[in-house]
């Protein structure tokens, strides 16, 4: 069992860490749960916290969730959907690294940025 440490920043619904939300949308393991854990992640897109992945999914209905890219900027789920809300709050500004992770800036609003 992993131990989760209570200071990770978390979801809104303060059960996961957010790393591990993001984690479960990019590698689409998140897609194919119905519980809490799918409203957590649907939270963490709703609130600018997360960010779609950086390729496509099927749910757990079978549907397609489309990859970052493939959403207008500034819909839900897209980078700049995400740093629109979170400058609001002056949260750190997210970036997509080579590799297709989303990373926080260094040195973004809110605070000394790094990973999630």
């Amino acid at each position: 069992m992993t131990d989760i440490n209570p200071e990770d920043v978390q979801d809104g619904l303060d059960h996961y860490p957010v790393a591990f939300i993001q984690n479960l949308i990019d590698n689409g393991e998140g897609w194919k749960v119905q519980s809490d854990l799918a409203r957590a992640i649907m939270k963490g897109l709703e609130d600018g916290t997360c960010v779609l992945g950086p390729v496509a999914h099927r749910d757990y209905n079978n549907k397609v969730v489309p990859a970052r890219t493939e959403v207008e900027p500034g819909a839900k789920g897209s980078l700049a959907y995400a740093n629109h809300l979170r400058s609001e709050r002056g949260a750190p500004q997210l970036v997509e690294a080579a590799d297709g992770t989303v990373i926080e800036a260094p040195g973004g609003a809110g605070g000394a940025g790094g990973g999630f």
